[in-house]
């Protein structure tokens, strides 16, 4: 059994795990096969090749992408994404052909490994609470739940109505200044383990360009200022990958009302919506009350429930 990075050669066999495997996900995503096949284009670039490893070389890496091969063809996969203190793992999936072989754990244990060489405590991945087998894996590696999310998805965000009349003021588009404010109230709201694994940090709300393009994506977002700095927030994505567009978790502090974020979700949803996206996706984790309620107010369902899981790297 030899594990190696991705190449761009395997494109149709992983489009086809994901498919296949991530029936839930996929029937709300809709990943757009044409799309999907442009990011990875991009991603195999010489130049984006060339960024990626500089940026390995120096330990910032974005992400890497372990896959098992069996007879020349994708047997098993798992992307590592890094946060400050995490890695983070996801994409765990291995044909049905060659289940009950180990492959799943080996490739879970390099990215336990890749994750400890470049400095981070803890792995993290996200599954779905009704996968029984997959979350008894996890739990005999040793990983734990660390709190519960869920999917909301809206599937008419072009019927939504406009906002209130007086429910937009203070609204205005999002500054990079606004990040350290953002992170600091995010931070309030978050259960201390939450904090200390997977702390929040200005970065998480600038977003990149470069990734953007990368991912043949679109990004835009918007904050609720009365002239005192960011009290909430919320970003909107559209990528040529998938058919749905993905809204952010909300960032609320507790001196916005309810109607106010109401109004800012509908901004998000409007501009997915004229960028021709059929539905939309928000990932909102339990604590997130204020955040779920203006998503429920705007027509969002809760339609699918995840797990965070986690442990050290040790």
């Amino acid at each position: 059994m030899k594990v190696r990075e991705l190449r761009a050669a395997d494109a149709a066999d992983l489009l086809g795990f994901l498919q296949r495997d991530f029936p839930e996900e996929e029937a709300l995503l809709g990943t757009r096969p044409e799309g999907f096949q442009e990011v990875v284009r991009r991603v195999f670039r010489w130049d984006v090749r060339l960024v990626l490893g500089l940026l390995r070389l120096v330990g910032r890496p974005i992400f890497r992408f372990f896959v098992i091969e069996e007879g020349g063809r994708l047997a098993a996969t798992t992307l590592l994404t890094y946060s400050p203190r995490a890695g983070y793992v996801s994409m765990v999936v291995v044909a049905p052909e060659h289940r009950r072989r180990g492959f799943a754990r080996t490739l879970l244990e390099e990215a336990r490994r890749a994750a400890r060489a470049r400095g981070r405590r803890y792995v993290v991945l996200d599954v779905l609470a009704a996968n029984t087998p997959a979350r008894t894996l996890y739990e005999r590696l040793g990983y734990r739940t660390l709190r519960s999310t869920a999917y909301f998805v809206h599937d008419r965000p072009s019927a939504l109505p406009p906002a209130p009349g007086g429910g937009v003021t203070g609204q205005r588009p999002f500054r990079p200044r606004d990040a350290r404010e953002l992170a600091r109230i995010d931070a309030r709201s978050r259960p201390a383990d939450v904090v200390r694994v997977l702390p929040t940090s200005p970065r998480d709300f600038t977003g990149s360009a470069w990734e953007s393009g990368l991912l043949a994506s679109e990004r835009a977002a918007w904050v609720i200022d009365d002239g005192e700095g960011p009290r909430a927030w919320v970003s909107a994505t559209i990528s040529k990958a998938t058919e749905a567009g993905h809204l952010s978790n909300p960032i609320v502090d507790g001196s916005v009302t309810p109607e106010r974020v109401e109004a800012l979700v509908r901004t998000a949803a409007a501009w997915c919506a004229t960028r021709g996206a059929p539905r939309l996706l928000a990932m909102v984790p339990e604590e997130n009350e204020r955040g779920r309620a203006a998503l429920t107010a705007t027509g969002f369902r809760d339609v699918l429930p995840v797990l965070t899981l986690y442990r050290t790297v040790d």
